[in-house]
């Protein structure tokens, strides 16, 4: 996401207020979402046999077992529609949000000659459904939320490190289970948002085979399920309450 992006999503900001002032949205209003996140892998896996790398000679060499679990930093953006509850302690939040997450790997050649990392970077649009928890949401807004996020994962793109040198870089779509449900759960302080979420489902196909040369394997079948993720996050509600709590535009509006 590039500095142009974010400097036009905030001059949204006053005109959306402007458009909802004078009317009664505060238990009905949009809250734009812009977030560092950072994934990390389940347990090793036990095998790898289905993991090779091309050497220098051409040749596919196997990999032993996972030698450590990494972790891969990602972002997120997104719009979301809050609907509070007219007790003002239960409310909804669904909406969309962009995302990128994936997990790191590190294997080793039988010999442990070569080390190497592969990096799978996944890019998803999610569709989040939380329920929130507060003594007082709007005013305060601060609370409890959890649920799900329906993710649809659009692409994967994986590369292969030995040291500082990349061996391969590609994109493998085709190899990207297209839908994913992690679980999530966290807290909302004023425009501050922190959130842990796991995915239990495996983010690849596990049968998807590759061919290098004349060799046919699957580079996916032995790698874990799960990914866990957390989220740190600057939560803008575009609404009144915004306004209100901000000197400049309170001057203005």
């Amino acid at each position: 996401m590039n500095r142009k992006t974010i400097i036009l999503l905030l001059l949204m900001l006053p005109c959306i207020a402007i458009a909802q002032k004078g009317k009664h949205f505060e238990f009905d209003y949009f809250v734009l979402e812009l977030g560092y996140s950072n994934s990390f892998n389940g347990a090793p896996s036990a095998r790898c046999d289905h993991k090779y790398f091309v050497d220098g000679d051409g040749l596919n060499v196997p990999l032993e077992q996972v030698e450590a679990i990494g972790s891969m930093p990602g972002f997120s953006i997104g719009l979301q529609f809050h609907h509070d509850c007219n007790n003002d302690n239960v409310g909804f939040v669904t909406g969309v949000v962009a995302h990128s997450w994936g997990n790191v790997h590190k294997y080793q050649t039988p010999k442990k000659d070569v080390k190497l990392t592969e990096t799978n970077r996944v890019l998803s649009i999610g569709v989040p459904l939380y329920i929130k928890l507060s003594e007082e949401l709007y005013n305060r807004q601060a609370y409890f939320y959890f649920g799900a996020q329906l993710d649809f994962n659009i692409g994967l793109t994986t590369a292969q490190k030995v040291g500082s040198k990349t061996l391969r870089t590609k994109d493998y779509k085709d190899a990207l289970s297209k839908i994913s449900v992690p679980l999530v759960i966290g807290f909302n302080f004023t425009i501050i948002n922190f959130r842990v979420g796991m995915s239990p489902k495996s983010i690849f196909k596990k049968n998807y085979e590759m061919t290098i040369g004349n060799q046919t394997f699957k580079p996916y079948q032995d790698m874990n399920d799960m990914t866990f993720f957390a989220n740190f996050a600057f939560t803008i509600p575009l609404s009144q309450w915004t306004i209100k709590r901000s000197y400049f535009l309170s001057r203005i509006f």
